[in-house]
């Protein structure tokens, strides 16, 4: 067995748009190890969201075998993979997504409330990860009040904030 984080084998996915069937992703074959980092490139329309929404459990329609950290997401029900996501996966979007209403800090700190520490150890580590991104002096400020790369920067320590096994950006 792989010691593999992402093994993709022989996975499809296909839409019908307009009376066609696009086929997307044709038999995608992917091992990505511990401490590997992979970038997808491709023209526009190539499947790299599609490759992206597949790995991250975000959408069905796809055949074939989709291991994350070991578990096949074809044998998980909707709560298996909600949990997948919530413990082997980061997410850094294109766009951020942070909460406008909320701090750099407590952008950080929801996402490992959820997961059940306390809000000592929540605050403790989004500093620490936040400073380590140079964002030190910009705890207590609100997206609104952040760069676009300060903001950027707030979405990846958030990414991180639970030590998932994969992050995807």
């Amino acid at each position: 067995m792989s010691d593999a984080v992402i093994l993709l084998t022989d996975v499809r996915r296909s839409f019908a748009q307009g009376g066609v069937t696009i086929d997307v992703l044709k038999g995608v074959n992917l091992a990505v190890e511990p401490g590997e980092i992979v970038g997808l490139l491709g023209p526009s329309g190539s499947g790299k969201s599609t490759m992206l929404q597949a790995v991250g459990l975000l959408e069905g329609g796809f055949t074939g075998s989709i291991r994350i950290a070991g578990e096949e997401a074809a044998q998980l029900n909707s709560n298996g993979r909600t949990r997948l996501r919530k413990t082997a996966l980061g997410f850094v979007y294109q766009f951020h997504h942070l909460l406008p209403d909320f701090t750099a800090r407590e952008n950080v700190v929801l996402p490992q409330l959820i997961m059940g520490r306390t809000r000592d150890e929540a605050s403790d580590r989004a500093a620490e990860l936040l400073s380590r991104l140079g964002l030190g002096q910009r705890l207590d400020h609100r997206p609104s009040q952040l760069s676009g790369g300060e903001q950027q920067r707030v979405a990846v320590a958030r990414a991180l904030a639970n030590r998932p096994r994969v992050v995807l950006a």
